[in-house]
């Protein structure tokens, strides 16, 4: 009942695609929607002129399990707001969505500018892939996932990513030496799936690419590629949902089945840790493991490659850089609806050098999920993962969020706590009433 917590896009934020819609662009949508179930909260009914999704938040990548009782471990689709009840033959999510999105772009008049939105599912639990994309992963993970940790921080640390003697945050839960042979097997090919899952994503971003070169747009285009938070790091069967427990029961997740059609699993916190490194922790936690993600920006003329950018940047810039680099200027009205302001800064001008910073050192950007919350100004961020303890953290000197600086600066401490607050009571933030349960961190 509190406002901005009703499970759907509502009709006062508008889409990008409902503000490039008026300004004559094609607006074209493929893949996981999870914005509204009902025909008016569809994609079709909010910009998108041509649309193939998913309207939950996750589903069975081979297809199975599809239909049109729109409940939440159901997986229903749609096109052009039109209910899909056959799928295509062979459909494994990436593959379909990305070719249905090169479909769309097909249809589309070359002299007409695009907007498109592609929204993989993969690699999102539960992990799964054909047979002869994990095979080409057999072996490469049974070392443990301290071991991968260790390899992709020494392939950071090479590539500039991170500044040399960076402090990693301590991987919580149970180490690989704690596993018994049975279960090191398990988890090594469940990371075996999900390096499948991905490479797989990776070929079809190609295909994407392959398509917009092949109709002469590529040169011309905006591409940003980014995850929506952190590795997945919940085991999906310490799940105590009833729809999906039941759904558990009929699955076979024997070591030979992992990654099939009929077996349903996640990776779990070791991997999940490895893959957020040096941030602490994963999904679901406002750490820096759960919110930040990696991003490649291409821009016509603008962008280097192999540049690193290392701007305090947001998800909710994403909307003004797409506006500013279309010439589209912000409404205030929207498909005949008063809507909310944009939020977020565009990054034009920081790439095109007129500016130095996204934000300034005093500019904040607040956060909750699940009781966990955060607040971040300039290099300065307060975290809370859950138990209800602000902790303060220099990112810039530590990233993986390993000293905590309160006692040290008490007046900077108050004064973000009372910013987060005001955030907060801005927003709408409505907390739990209790300290949710972290099965997956006391496993020890």
């Amino acid at each position: 009942g509190k406002p901005g917590h009703e499970g759907y896009l509502r009709r006062d934020v508008a889409t990008i695609a409902e503000r490039l819609g008026e300004a004559g662009y094609a607006t074209l949508l493929s893949g996981k929607w999870h914005l509204g179930l009902t025909p008016e909260q569809d994609p079709h009914a909010r910009g998108f002129q041509q649309s193939f999704t998913l309207l939950q938040g996750g589903h069975n990548h081979f297809g199975l399990g599809a239909s049109q009782d729109l409940t939440v471990f159901n997986a229903t689709y749609r096109e052009n707001g039109k209910p899909v009840t056959v799928l295509p033959t062979n459909f494994f999510s990436s593959d379909t969505f990305a070719g249905k999105l090169i479909g769309q772009l097909g249809n589309v008049p070359k002299d007409k500018p695009v907007f498109a939105v592609l929204t993989f599912t993969a690699p999102h639990w539960p992990l799964q892939a054909r047979p002869e994309d994990i095979a080409r992963f057999k072996g490469r993970y049974d070392a443990g996932y301290e071991a991968l940790r260790t390899e992709r921080l020494a392939r950071q640390t090479q590539l500039g990513l991170l500044a040399p003697g960076t402090v990693p945050h301590e991987i919580q839960g149970r180490k690989w030496a704690e596993l018994s042979p049975a279960e090191q097997a398990k988890q090594a090919r469940l990371m075996e799936i999900y390096a499948a899952m991905v490479a797989n994503l990776d070929s079809n971003v190609g295909r994407v690419v392959a398509e917009l070169k092949r109709q002469g747009r590529y040169d011309d285009t905006v591409i940003l590629f980014f995850s929506d938070n952190g590795a997945e790091g919940m085991n999906v069967s310490d799940l105590k949902l009833g729809p999906l427990s039941e759904r558990l029961a009929k699955v076979d997740n024997s070591l030979s089945n992992l990654g099939a059609a009929s077996s349903y699993e996640s990776y779990g916190p070791g991997w999940a840790q490895a893959a957020t490194s040096p941030s602490w922790l994963y999904k679901a936690f406002q750490s820096e493991g759960g919110t930040r993600s990696p991003a490649i920006l291409k821009v016509p003329g603008v962008t280097k490659a192999g540049g690193i950018a290392r701007w305090n940047a947001h998800i909710t810039d994403v909307a003004p850089t797409v506006l500013d680099f279309a010439g589209v200027a912000e409404k205030r009205t929207v498909a005949g609806q008063a809507v909310k302001p944009i939020s977020g800064n565009s990054w034009k001008p920081v790439l095109a050098g007129t500016a130095q910073a996204v934000r300034g050192p005093t500019d904040t950007i607040g956060g909750e999920l699940f009781g966990s919350r955060k607040l971040r100004q300039g290099d300065w961020k307060i975290t809370d993962i859950g138990d209800g303890k602000w902790k303060l953290f220099n990112l810039a000197q530590d990233p993986g969020e390993t000293r905590d600086l309160s006692a040290d600066q008490p007046q900077r401490f108050q004064a973000m706590q009372d910013a987060w607050a005001r955030w907060a009571g801005s927003v709408g933030v409505a907390l739990p009433d209790r300290v949710l349960p972290r099965p997956e961190l006391n496993t020890r």
